[in-house]
Parts: C-alpha cells; sequence; structure tokens
C-alpha cells in the first residue's frame, strides 16, 4: 500500500482543502477509517460522490482498514480519519503510521483552540502523546503550502 498521506479531518471528504492534499500526492484513493461510517450506507455513498474526479472513497472500520493495509499496492492512498482516536486505533491493531496531518478539528464545550483550525480536549491531547509516544509524528497543516506546526509544541 502506498500511503502517502494520513490526516484527521473532521470535515471528511470536501471541497477545496481536500483537492488540494490529492493533487499535491497524486492521490487516487482515499480510504476513510471509521467504525462508525463504515456501518452507515448512506453516509457511504454520500463520501463516494464527494470524491474528487478519479479518485475512489473506501469507508472501513479500524479493524478492515488495518488488514486491507497489509495488501501490497502501488495505487496512491491517503488515509483520512473523522477524530484522532480513529488513527490511534489503528496503530493499536498493529498498522505502523509515521505521520498524522492534523487537518480540523471543530470546536466542542470539552475543546481548546491550539490554533484556528484545531481545537482538542484533554483526551484527545492524551491520545496526540500515545501516537507521539509510538513514534507517530504529529503536526498541523491546513494546506501543503502551508509549514507544519509540531501538535506536541501546542498541547
Amino acid at each position: 500500500m502506498s500511503v502517502e498521506l494520513a490526516r484527521v479531518d473532521e470535515r471528511l471528504v470536501h471541497g477545496q482543502i481536500m483537492t488540494a492534499w490529492v493533487k499535491r500526492f497524486w492521490i487516487r484513493r482515499i480510504m476513510l477509517i471509521d467504525d462508525e461510517i463504515a456501518q452507515d450506507e448512506f453516509m457511504k455513498q454520500l463520501l463516494a460522490m464527494s470524491a474528487p474526479s478519479g479518485v475512489t472513497v473506501e469507508v472501513r472500520s479500524v479493524a478492515d482498514a488495518a488488514e486491507n493495509l497489509k495488501v501490497e499496492s502501488s495505487e496512491k492512498t491517503l488515509l483520512l480519519f473523522k477524530e484522532i482516536g480513529g488513527a490511534l486505533a489503528l496503530i493499536k491493531e498493529g498498522y505502523i503510521l509515521k505521520e498524522l496531518n492534523i487537518g480540523n478539528i471543530g470546536s466542542t464545550p470539552s475543546r481548546r483552540a491550539i490554533t484556528r483550525e484545531v481545537y482538542v480536549s484533554e483526551e484527545e491531547k492524551e491520545m496526540l502523546r500515545k501516537l507521539n509516544a509510538a513514534g507517530v509524528n504529529c503536526y498541523i497543516q491546513k494546506l501543503p503550502q502551508d509549514n507544519r506546526v509540531d501538535i506536541m509544541s501546542r498541547i
């Protein structure tokens, strides 16, 4: 599997920002990894229709994604997570993730801003610390042309 980018973005497959990342890495497949969405047929169809032209969207549970990622393929793939917890769960399934791009995590009453687009709760901060301890370089980067910001320096 040629995983070019792993990204957390609550907006999932969406407009200009997603298109920028797809173009940057010549992505042909987006693997959205989320246990809840993997069981929602309507959302799966909607997300498939939202993909940029020439890009397929697969929605998989964490366990299914971990198995599928073992298969050799040269297809350029973007791993997309709705939540930080999805990336941590994939690591716990044995997948080795080197980097995780944090794109957009919205505001809730339990979350505090660390940038204009990224808000995290204390629980999510702990997940990020666990990912970091597992050797995953977690960084904030909205668009390919933006500078990377080490998320550990913000939490």
